[in-house]
C-alpha cells in the first residue's frame, strides 16, 4: 500500500508537468506569430506534428507495456519529452520546432498510456474518482503553464524560458520513476484471462464509439485551448498576456469539474453521466462564440471547461471496466484516437482560420461538440441494449 502511495504521488506530480508541456504551446501561438513570422498553416503543421508524435507514441507504447513494463515505457518518454521541450523555440527554424513538437509528442504518449493503465489497474470498481483526481493535476499544470508565460511575457523575458525549466523538470521526473518498484503493486483481479487478437478488439462496437467520442473530445478541447489565446487577440482585441490567461482560466474550468467529480460524483452511470458532460460543453461553447462582452465570453469558456473536465476520465474507466482482458491495448486504442483528434482538428482549425478567420473558425469547433454529444449518445445506448457485445469486470 505504501508502495503503491508513492508511486501514485510521484505520476501525480508527473501529470501537473505533463499537463504544462502539452498545453503550454498554446499560450504562445500570438508570440510565436509576430516573432518568427509564421502563418497559421505554419502554427497547424507544428502543432500537428505534436499530434502524430503522440497518436504514434500511445499505440506503439500500448504493445510494448507487455514487453518492457511501465518503468521503461514512461522514462523513455520522458527523455524525449525533454529533448523536444529544450529544443522548441530555440530559433525560428520551421523544421527544428516541428521535430521538436514531434519529440515532446513522442515522452507524452509514453506518461498517458502509463498513468492510465496503472490507474485502472488500482482502481477496478467501476468508478472514476482516483481517475478525475489524476487528470485534475494535469488540469493543474495546464493552468499554470499558460500564467508563467503570461508572465514572462509581461517582464519582456524569453517565452522559451517555460519549455527549458520543464525539459529539466521532466528529466529529474524520469530519473525518480526509473526506481520505483513497478511491480506486484497492482491487485491480481485484473490480470489478463484471455487475448483477443488487435483486430477484433477494434471492431468492438463501445470501444470504436469510445474512440470517437475521445476523438473529437480531444480534438475540441486542445483546439480550442491552443487557438484561445489568438482568438481573444484577434476577436476581443486583448493584448497576448490576457489571451494567455484566457488559457489559463478555461483550464481553470477543467480543474474545477474534475476536483468536484472526484470528490462528489460516487455513481457508477458512467455512460449517462458522460452524455451530460458532452451536452453541457457544446452548449457553454456555442454561447461562448455570439457577440458578447469580454466577460460573458470568459465565463461561457470556462463553462465549457466544466462540461469537458470528466470526459477523458470516465470513458478511461468505461474502457478498463468493459475491456478488462485487454486494458493496455483498449486504453492505448482509445489514446490513439484522442492523438488523431489532436493532430486533424487543430490543423483543421488553422486553414480555415487562414480562410474565415479566427472568429468564424471557432464555430466549426462547435459543430464538432455537437457531433460529440451525438456519439455519447450512441455509447449510453451501446451500454443500455448491447452488453451481449462487450465482457463486463466480475462484481
Amino acid at each position: 500500500m505504501h508502495q503503491q502511495r508513492t508511486l501514485l504521488f510521484i505520476l501525480f506530480t508527473n501529470f501537473v508537468f505533463f499537463g504544462a508541456s502539452a498545453i503550454i504551446v498554446g499560450s504562445v501561438v500570438p508570440e510565436i506569430v509576430r516573432d518568427f513570422s509564421w502563418s497559421y498553416a505554419d502554427i497547424g503543421a507544428v502543432l500537428a506534428g505534436g499530434s502524430v508524435g503522440y497518436f504514434c507514441s500511445t499505440f506503439l507504447c500500448s504493445l510494448l507495456l507487455r514487453h518492457w513494463g511501465p518503468r521503461l515505457v514512461i522514462t523513455g518518454g520522458l527523455v524525449l519529452q525533454a529533448l523536444g521541450l529544450a529544443a522548441f523555440g530555440y530559433s525560428p527554424s520551421f523544421w527544428l520546432n516541428l521535430v521538436a513538437m514531434a519529440l515532446i509528442g513522442l515522452g507524452e504518449g509514453g506518461t498517458e498510456v502509463v498513468t492510465n493503465y496503472c490507474l485502472v489497474r488500482i482502481e477496478e470498481n467501476g468508478r472514476s474518482n482516483l481517475m478525475n483526481f489524476m487528470h485534475a493535476a494535469f488540469t493543474a499544470g495546464a493552468i499554470v503553464g499558460p500564467l508563467v508565460v503570461g508572465q514572462l511575457i509581461e517582464r519582456d523575458l524569453p517565452w522559451q524560458y517555460a519549455f527549458q525549466g520543464l525539459a529539466t523538470i521532466s528529466l529529474a521526473i524520469a530519473c525518480v520513476l526509473y526506481f520505483q518498484p513497478f511491480k506486484n503493486l497492482f491487485s491480481d483481479a485484473g490480470e489478463k484471462r484471455t487475448h483477443l487478437a488487435l483486430g477484433d478488439l477494434i471492431r468492438q462496437p463501445l470501444l470504436l464509439l469510445l474512440t470517437f467520442v475521445i476523438l473529437l473530445y480531444v480534438g475540441v478541447e486542445i483546439g480550442v485551448s491552443n487557438w484561445i489565446a489568438e482568438y481573444f487577440v484577434q476577436v476581443a482585441g486583448t493584448s497576448a498576456s490576457t489571451g494567455a490567461y484566457m488559457v489559463s482560466l478555461f483550464w481553470v474550468g477543467l480543474l474545477t469539474g474534475r476536483l468536484l467529480v472526484a470528490a462528489l460524483y460516487r455513481g457508477e452511470r458512467q455512460a449517462l453521466f458522460l452524455l451530460g458532460l458532452c451536452l453541457a460543453s457544446t452548449l457553454s461553447l456555442t454561447l461562448a462564440l455570439f457577440d458578447a462582452e469580454i466577460a460573458w465570453k470568459a465565463a461561457c469558456f470556462f463553462a465549457c471547461g466544466m462540461g469537458f473536465s470528466a470526459i477523458y476520465p470516465v470513458i478511461v474507466v468505461l474502457a478498463g471496466r468493459y475491456y478488462s482482458d485487454e486494458q493496455e491495448l483498449a486504453i492505448g486504442i482509445i489514446s490513439t484516437g484522442g492523438g488523431l483528434g489532436s493532430f486533424a482538428f487543430p490543423f483543421a482549425m488553422a486553414a480555415l482560420s487562414d480562410l474565415w478567420g479566427v472568429q468564424l473558425a471557432f464555430w466549426f469547433y462547435a459543430g464538432t461538440a455537437a457531433m460529440m454529444s451525438a456519439a455519447a449518445a450512441a455509447v449510453l445506448w451501446c451500454v443500455k441494449r448491447a452488453e451481449w457485445s462487450v465482457r463486463v469486470l466480475p462484481k
